[in-house]
């Protein structure tokens, strides 16, 4: 009898330091989804394109999926510290105070992107889209990949519509030659366009694209891009926020778990 007592606590202690080692996998798994999450936004060309027409000359983008990787990168190794909590004590403050700052960065980042989305009507209203498209469209590389990419992908012309280049410098300069307006205005051919089809468009019609008619025109796209790109921004932004949210409360519970444990067991 007297050796069982002695042994409940030892076996108490041994349940308790399994369960903070699967408490930690489920840690360091969240880390893993947040380093994902960073590499999917950097390498994903089209988000990148996007985000540049929204805040030129910003690297919102760059420094948000940089900040993931960094923290996914620190819940890791977070973890590692927190699987050796059950054998070494003097640990414990080290594991704790590494989670409280990788929450409160995870935590910071999401406060940033919101602020970044509420204010994307007065950044895009500031930015002059439409200026911007009639002074650099054909002059400026980057800008024109990028709303290339836009018309291509959101099936659109122009910022507000496909009047905006009617005033243009890539139609006063004659940039496209005899076009009227950019083949990404136009349905295209996804047989004969190489990928990526906005850099290498082959229309369906393009007689029928570069009429200048005013009539509903089944060649040419005439809506603007204004309204799907604003559309796209606020789903892309809401979708990130949420995952980083759902990560973050269950590290956050992850965490109040582990204290208490630690408590038990210490």
């Amino acid at each position: 009898m007297a050796n069982d007592y002695h042994r409940r606590p030892e076996r108490t202690k041994n349940s308790g330091g399994s369960m903070l080692f699967c408490i930690n996998l489920i840690f360091a798994a969240c880390g893993i989804g947040v380093f994902i999450l960073g590499v999917y936004v950097v390498e994903d060309t089209g988000r990148y394109l996007l985000f540049r027409l929204i805040s030129p000359g910003s690297a919102i983008l760059t420094q948000i999926a940089s900040s993931m990787l960094g923290i996914g990168v620190s819940v890791i190794g977070s973890s590692i510290i927190g699987c050796s909590v059950a054998a070494r004590r003097c640990s414990i403050g080290w594991y704790i105070a590494c989670i409280c700052l990788v929450l409160l960065a995870e935590l910071g980042l999401g406060v940033l992107f919101l602020m970044y989305h509420n204010n994307f009507g007065s950044e895009i209203e500031n930015t002059k889209l439409t200026a911007t498209l009639q002074t650099q469209y054909g002059l400026e590389q980057s800008f024109t990949k990028s709303f290339d990419f836009a018309q291509s992908r959101f099936n659109c012309c122009g910022v507000e519509s496909d009047v905006d280049y009617d005033r243009s410098e890539w139609r006063t300069k004659r940039l496209g030659k005899d076009l009227l307006y950019p083949l990404t205005c136009c349905p295209l051919d996804d047989k004969l366009s190489d990928p990526p089809t906005f850099l290498n468009p082959v229309p369906l019609n393009l007689s029928s694209c570069q009429s200048p008619s005013s009539i509903p025109l089944r060649h040419r796209y005439r809506e603007g891009c204004l309204s799907p790109i604003d559309q796209w921004f606020r789903k892309q932004t809401l979708t990130l926020v949420g995952m980083g949210l759902t990560l973050l409360l269950l590290q956050m519970a992850t965490l109040a778990t582990a204290i208490c444990l630690c408590r038990k067991l210490f």
